[in-house]
C-alpha cells in the first residue's frame, strides 16, 4: 500500500528535474508579446524615454523572425497611451533608406515592428512618435536613432539558442541515464 523509499526518492528527484527543464524552458522561450516594458538601449528626450530593445539581440541577415521593439514612457515610467509611431530603417554606411513604415496608431506605446535585414551590415533605426494630447509632440514627431547590425547566420551560434536547443536537452538526457542508472543500482 505504501510506497517504497526508494520509488519516493525516485518520483522526488524525477518531479525536481521536470520542474528545472520546466523552468529552463521557460526562461529562454519568453513571448515577445507580453504586455509589459522592453528593456534596451534608453535614450531620454523631454519627459519621455524611448526604449529599443530587438529581438534577437544581434538579429541575423535573412531571418524573418527579427522584431524590432519599442516601448515609449513617460516621466513615472508608465506607457503612453494613444500614439502614433513611424519607423525608418537606413544603411548606417551611405544613409540611404532601406525601409520606411508609415505612421500608424497604437493603443499602448509597447510595439514591435517585424523586419528582416536582407543583408550583413550595420543599420541605424529612426523612431519617430507623435503623442495625443501633449502640446510638443501631438504635432512634431519625437525622433530617436538607434544603431543596429545584422551579422551572417552562419557564422555562430547565439547563446540563447545553445542553451535551449542544445545544452537544456542535454542535461535531460544526462539526468534520465543517471535516474536510469541509479534505478538499477549501477551508479
Amino acid at each position: 500500500m505504501f510506497m517504497s523509499v526508494q520509488k519516493v526518492f525516485y518520483f522526488k528527484h524525477l518531479f525536481l528535474l521536470t520542474l528545472f527543464l520546466f523552468l529552463c524552458m521557460n526562461t529562454y522561450n519568453v513571448s515577445q508579446y507580453t504586455s509589459g516594458h522592453f528593456f534596451g538601449t534608453t535614450k531620454n528626450v523631454g519627459d519621455y524615454q524611448l526604449i529599443f530593445a530587438p529581438y534577437p539581440p544581434l538579429p541575423f541577415a535573412g531571418d524573418n523572425s527579427t522584431l524590432l521593439n519599442f516601448s515609449i514612457l513617460d516621466k513615472e515610467n508608465q506607457n503612453v497611451n494613444n500614439i502614433f509611431a513611424s519607423l525608418i530603417i537606413k544603411n548606417k554606411v551611405n544613409g540611404s533608406i532601406i525601409q520606411n513604415f508609415p505612421f500608424k496608431f497604437y493603443e499602448f506605446s509597447d510595439i514591435t515592428f517585424p523586419y528582416t535585414f536582407k543583408d550583413i551590415g550595420d543599420y541605424q533605426v529612426s523612431l519617430l512618435v507623435r503623442i495625443n494630447g501633449d502640446p510638443t509632440y501631438s504635432q512634431r514627431p519625437i525622433s530617436v536613432d538607434f544603431d543596429i547590425s545584422a551579422t551572417n547566420p552562419n557564422q555562430v551560434i547565439p547563446t540563447h539558442e545553445l542553451i535551449a536547443y542544445y545544452l537544456v536537452p542535454a542535461l535531460a538526457v544526462i539526468a534520465v541515464i543517471v535516474i536510469f542508472l541509479k534505478r538499477k543500482n549501477k551508479i
